[in-house]
């Protein structure tokens, strides 16, 4: 009799708890996370309230709000990040709730600190699985201050037949963004103001700004590359960044970040150990360095591989060298700008190196080769061979229409050596280019320096190349 009582009163309890009302749920939920302190409980308790709850109640919006306050007692920071979200995106009226929210979010994507040292610069090839290189991306970090408030200014350069070029300021410690531009040569640029709350968008060749207004915390997709290598990452850890793209139109993408295994990697700059980061939506995969300063050594996106090659420090405003290891030259660039040796497919008695600059405006590049087997034959003069390297070039079949100009042909020297420069015009696309050209025959190597930018940026272009040929010297 006793046992039939025991499960009678228990049958009684529990469709007095499921004749509970939203409210009383609510309530319930609220007594066993504060006062009995039995946060699973509690849980349970909020994610029912949000389930029976009718669609935009307030006792709903309570639960969703509870329900990210205690992931955040657990300190799974991700389901917090989650379940604070989805109170901003489906309660969008709960202004008070979402203040607090917000206020959580801010700390529910615990940093490490900055792994990097004022100046590191890291730069990867860019190949084909075959192992071809196609291209370079550089990240660069330097200290920075706005305001009277510690920031960090990040650029990028990448160059894979396109060019992209950003560069994003972010407050030092939370990482949040405070300015960012991002260029993409075939999708145009933009600019973006971050202010609480919204953000200001202007495209490239518009006067107008666009608003878009922001709930909790998001971060520019250019600065989402280091933002990665300040998360406490783990064996399994996970989370969800929210980020904001300005070239997409001010679009927010939730960015899953997950480790998925620890591996050994050899590349071109040394063997790490690194945790295997799997981006998704976007099918990207990372592979960051476990050691302290979280480096990042690989990474593969779009059918293409990059491998970090070189791991250098220097100073804002600091000019670039490059010394070149197989024909023992050497160029200097102005502060900012990019070198970048690639492949040449079938030629060993070539070395093509290929300078960028930080605003995507303008494309060095720069071929030197084995004088005995590029430079001029005997008793050719120097503008008869520069003529037939213009003739039959990669110029003349690449550079759509181009015309040179028979009034342009100068002489000059290049490292002591006589040299000849020359320009032509060309279209690509519908945009009217300027190509500038130098041949130099030296004492054992031949040089050709040639410079294409947009005619209305060609003549603040020239000298920062003509500076960069005028350092060229032959070891």
């Amino acid at each position: 009799m006793l046992f039939l009582l025991a499960i009678i009163s228990l049958l009684a309890a529990a469709q007095a708890a499921s004749a509970a009302s939203p409210s009383e749920l609510l309530e319930q939920g609220i007594y066993s996370e504060e006062t009995k302190g039995d946060v699973e409980a509690a849980l349970k308790l909020y994610q029912q309230v949000v389930a029976e709850a009718k669609a935009g109640q307030a006792v709903a919006a309570q639960a969703q709000y509870r329900l990210g306050v205690c992931y955040y007692k657990k300190k799974n920071y991700g389901e917090a990040n989650a379940a604070f979200e989805k109170l901003v995106r489906d309660y969008p009226d709960q202004k008070d709730l979402i203040a607090l929210a917000n206020k959580y979010l801010a700390g529910a994507m615990p940093l490490v600190p900055a792994p990097w040292v004022d100046g590191e610069e890291l730069q990867l090839d860019i190949k084909f699985a075959t192992g071809f290189k196609i291209g370079t991306a550089c990240y660069r970090i330097h200290a920075g201050e706005s305001n009277g408030r510690k920031t960090w200014r990040l650029a990028t350069r990448l160059y894979a037949g396109t060019q992209q070029s950003s560069r994003v300021e972010v407050e030092a410690d939370s990482f949040k963004p405070l300015h960012c531009w991002w260029k993409i040569n075939l999708m145009g640029e933009v600019e973006v103001d971050y202010s609480p709350g919204y953000a200001e968008l202007k495209k490239g060749g518009e006067t107008q700004t666009r608003k878009v207004d922001l709930n909790g915390v998001v971060y520019d997709n250019e600065e989402a590359a280091q933002l990665i290598r300040r998360l406490p990452l783990a064996s399994d850890y996970q989370t969800t960044l929210r980020i904001f793209s300005g070239l997409g139109g001010g679009n927010i993408i939730p960015l899953g970040v997950k480790v998925v295994a620890q591996e050994k990697v050899e590349v071109p700059a040394g063997a790490f150990d690194c945790y295997k980061v799997e981006l998704s939506p976007v099918n990207q995969t990372f592979w960051l360095s476990t050691e302290a300063h979280h480096y990042l050594v690989k990474f593969e996106a779009g059918g293409v591989v990059a491998e970090l090659s070189q791991v250098t420090q220097r100073q804002a405003g600091e000019p670039v060298p490059y010394q070149d290891p197989a024909f023992n030259f050497s160029l200097t660039a102005p502060a900012g700008w990019l070198f970048f040796r690639t492949d040449v497919k079938d030629d060993v008695d070539t070395t093509r190196v290929i300078v960028l600059d930080p605003d995507a405006i303008a494309t060095i590049i720069v071929n030197v080769g084995s004088r005995k087997a590029h430079g001029p034959k005997p008793q050719q003069a120097l503008r008869e061979w520069a003529e037939q390297e213009v003739k039959e070039g990669e110029a003349n079949m690449t550079l759509k229409a181009l015309k040179i100009r028979p009034e342009s042909w100068k002489e000059r020297t290049v490292a002591g050596s006589p040299a000849l420069s020359v320009m032509g015009d060309f279209e690509e696309g519908k945009e009217k280019k300027v190509g500038y050209a130098l041949f130099s025959v030296g004492k054992s190597n031949t040089a050709v320096f040639a410079l294409v930018a947009p005619a209305k940026d060609f003549e603040t272009s020239q000298p920062k190349f003509d500076s960069m040929v005028d350092s060229y010297q032959e070891k």
